[in-house]
């Protein structure tokens, strides 16, 4: 056989590349099983009861090279409110990571709350993978169910959307942006929190890999970003502009 006919067959039993994964980000309505750079099985919903306090997860999968990340936290203020939060989880894993909270402050009781966090290193230290952006700690104050989400949203009503969450990577490039206006574009996961009261379709929750998701789109073109994203910006100017 000569080397090219060789070369040739070498090429063609060679298993195909792997797709690089899709990033993704949501909720885990329960924390339990998750470590700072690993997934552990993704609750939709969890029961609590009035003036109990409970652990929620922001998550991210199969990001690369994330420096910086922001995102509203979506809540019902009569059924509960968010009273801690720690983001040196997986921004924070990688050797001679600063990663600076630019959060909101708490408690926060008027359903909407800020997180933002970025990685202030030098020289820098980028994080790759999956795991835990924030550790939401939230307290029952109202019988009910909310809703936990990180929405996409128009505040302003001109059809262009005004905040969102918002990755942003090494090069200041923005993680997960297909239509241009910044925001991440890809799935998002959203779960819910039941104070004494049912969930009303409890299971018991669904494999990281396989979770079920949402896709927010929304066809506009922004500029938008926050305290994270502007930081970004001013330390690491994207060279093509």
């Amino acid at each position: 056989m000569s080397i090219v006919l060789a070369l040739v067959v070498v090429v063609a039993e060679a298993p195909a590349q792997a797709q690089q994964a899709e990033t993704r980000i949501g909720i885990d309505a329960d924390s339990s099983g998750n470590t700072d750079t690993a997934l552990g099985t993704i609750d939709d919903c969890v029961v609590v009861g009035e003036g109990e306090t409970h652990e929620v997860d922001i998550f991210i999968q199969d990001v690369t090279n994330l420096l910086a990340w922001e995102a509203v936290l979506k809540f019902e203020p009569g059924v509960i409110e968010i009273v801690d939060e720690d983001v040196h989880l997986f921004m924070a894993a990688n050797e001679g990571s600063d990663v600076q909270d630019v959060s909101g402050e708490l408690p926060d009781t008027d359903g909407r709350y800020w997180v933002q966090a970025f990685d202030a290193a030098d020289p820098v230290a980028p994080d790759s993978g999956s795991g835990v952006l924030a550790r939401v700690t939230v307290k029952g104050v109202g019988p009910g169910v909310s809703d936990l989400s990180l929405p996409v949203s128009d505040l302003d009503g001109d059809d262009n959307p005004d905040e969102g969450p918002l990755l942003r990577d090494v090069n200041v490039n923005s993680i997960g942006d297909v239509n241009g206006d910044t925001l991440f574009d890809g799935p998002i996961t959203d779960a819910r929190i039941a104070v004494d009261a049912s969930c009303g379709n409890e299971g018991d929750g669904i494999d990281a890999l396989t979770v079920a998701v949402a896709v927010a789109g929304l066809v506009a073109s922004l500029a938008v970003g926050g305290l994270a994203a502007t930081w970004a910006i001013r330390r690491r100017p994207n060279p093509t502009g």
